[in-house]
């Protein structure tokens, strides 16, 4: 390397155009605490009181095995709001369906369909609870319908988890119905030489309703 290159060379050149230059790597420190109070003593710099540093937040899984903090809650209601003094269904409040003596169409309609249905549709949802109040939620068509609407998916969507659902333990009657008709149509027979036939064989003929109920004892609800 030439002479120009060397670190004496640079320092030499720095302090010619002014820069404070230590003459060792040793010296760096006082030459500039020594500058820093020159600064200060001659009014150039003033010294700012120092500020507490922001403190550090505390980890997350050890303000939770602590105790201090605890996981927010995964359920989520979009139709029902209890943060106020009492709840509301899609923005009404309970004590405003009671005193308008709402039924229970109106309040299916508010928490379900987030808005107020008409009287005739209304009429129609208690129609059905009516009707079908005896079978509840417990059968798998129902159960699974009310787990996907849960999920979030559509009307649609819900109602067919609970149709594919039907099989020899959960609507099998109307499968093997339909599987009797088909075939009785199939052979050309009529309605009455199907029944006598089914007689002889000893077997029933599935149909809609329940195996208690009879041509003596019919279901109100199919009658017709």
């Amino acid at each position: 390397n030439c002479v120009a290159e060397t670190a004496v060379a640079k320092n030499k050149c720095l302090k010619e155009s002014g820069a404070l230059v230590p003459e060792s790597f040793d010296q760096l420190y006082s030459l500039i605490l020594n500058t820093f109070k020159e600064k200060v003593a001659s009014g150039h710099w003033k010294i700012k009181p120092e500020t507490s540093p922001p403190p550090i937040p505390v980890d997350y899984k050890y303000a939770r095995e602590m105790g201090l903090i605890r996981k927010p809650s995964a359920f989520i209601s979009t139709i029902c709001d209890e943060r106020g003094n009492e709840p509301t269904y899609s923005s009404h409040s309970i004590s405003k369906i009671l005193e308008q003596e709402h039924g229970i169409g109106v309040t299916i309609g508010l928490l379900w369909f987030q808005r107020l249905l008409s009287p005739q549709i209304n009429r129609f949802l208690e129609m059905c609870i009516i009707i079908l109040a005896d079978h509840g939620p417990a059968v798998s068509g129902a159960h699974n319908t009310i787990v996907t609407a849960r999920a979030g998916k559509d009307m649609l969507s819900s109602l067919c988890t609970g149709l594919l659902t039907i099989g020899d333990r959960f609507g099998g009657a109307i499968s093997g119905a339909a599987s009797q008709f088909w075939g009785a149509f199939c052979s050309k027979k009529l309605p009455a030489d199907f029944v006598q036939e089914m007689r002889k064989k000893g077997e029933l003929i599935l149909g809609i309703g329940h195996m208690i109920k009879s041509v003596t004892n019919p279901d109100e609800r199919v009658k017709k």
